[in-house]
């Protein structure tokens, strides 16, 4: 299959190029500004676009039998752009022949609107895909363990061997990673008749934050403390760090706290995801936490 990966220079995209690459598809990976890219030796096709350049866009998309799209988070950067795009890469997608899009939504999309800005945008992207006419599935990751190894949460583990989350202690998570999600993909793509389902996905695990840092300590062979850290104490945190940078801290802290407590107290258990039924029709092999962590070590640890 010829696949473009929309936003391949991510850290989602970049883990779902190698899967496709490694099993023998012909695989175009697509961003703003890409750098030369090899696989095992092999040499794979990029393409420079810009997600809100038309032409761009339907150039890259010539002769692609199938999408991978991942698309920029709407709970920093300004929801209408990304839905616009979106909507451009339905409608090339449609005139140049695509059978199938896979949307990464990158997060978990509740079936029942909970007010959450950066859910509803995604919805809005799922509703302009599917009225493209292309056929899409949608897979929703929950929480993944790869953003324990940057941003804030690496911090406190690289300084202080500790765990810190915005999770409470009886909160469970099914925390998945990116190779899966891109091997989720690839079988999602190879089942055109699931166009028209939005399927959550996790881990192979359901761990309280506790169990996970035991865990992640094993693999590591390091003791990791942890902290259940509260929604209002994250904020804060993330207000403190957001000065200065030109964002619109008070709304974005204000939908962080709206999708923090969701997360955390509803009974649905947003983090949870029962994968027998979905390996049933996805079938890949999940990562499970030990195995993920001691391939990725600690930045900073010696």
């Amino acid at each position: 299959m010829r696949v473009v990966v929309f936003g391949a220079s991510g850290v989602q995209g970049a883990s779902q190029v190698p899967v496709l690459s490694r099993a023998g598809h012909d695989v175009v990976a697509v961003s703003r500004s890409p750098n030369p890219l090899e696989i095992d030796g092999r040499k794979v096709e990029t393409a420079a676009a810009d997600f809100n350049d038309k032409a761009a866009i339907s150039r890259v998309l010539e002769s692609a039998e199938i999408i991978f799209l991942n698309l920029p988070s709407t709970s920093f950067h300004p929801s209408e752009p990304i839905i616009a795009a979106a909507q451009a890469i339905g409608e090339a997608a449609k005139a140049s022949g695509v059978c199938l899009i896979v949307f990464n939504t990158s997060m978990p999309v509740a079936e029942v609107s909970q007010g959450i800005k950066a859910q509803e945008d995604r919805r809005e992207m799922r509703r302009v895909l599917r009225a493209s006419g292309v056929p899409v599935i949608s897979i929703q990751p929950v929480c993944y363990i790869d953003n324990l190894l940057e941003g804030w949460a690496l911090p406190p583990i690289r300084d202080r061997n500790t765990l810190v989350y915005c999770h409470k202690p009886s909160l469970q998570a099914c925390w998945i990673c990116h190779h899966d999600v891109a091997q989720l993909m690839l079988a999602a793509a190879l089942r055109p008749d699931l166009a028209g389902r939005d399927i959550p996905v996790g881990g192979p695990e359901v761990v309280r934050l506790q169990e996970l840092a035991g865990k992640l300590s094993n693999a590591w062979g390091r003791k990791l403390e942890y902290e259940n850290q509260t929604v209002a104490d994250f904020c804060e945190k993330i207000s403190k760090t957001m000065q200065g940078r030109g964002l619109e801290t008070e709304r974005i802290v204000s939908q962080m706290f709206k999708a923090y407590t969701y997360y955390n107290e509803s009974p649905d258990h947003p983090f949870v995801i029962d994968m027998a039924p979905v390996l049933k029709e996805l079938s890949v092999k999940l990562t499970p936490i030990e195995e993920w962590a001691r391939t990725h070590p600690v930045p900073g640890w010696t």
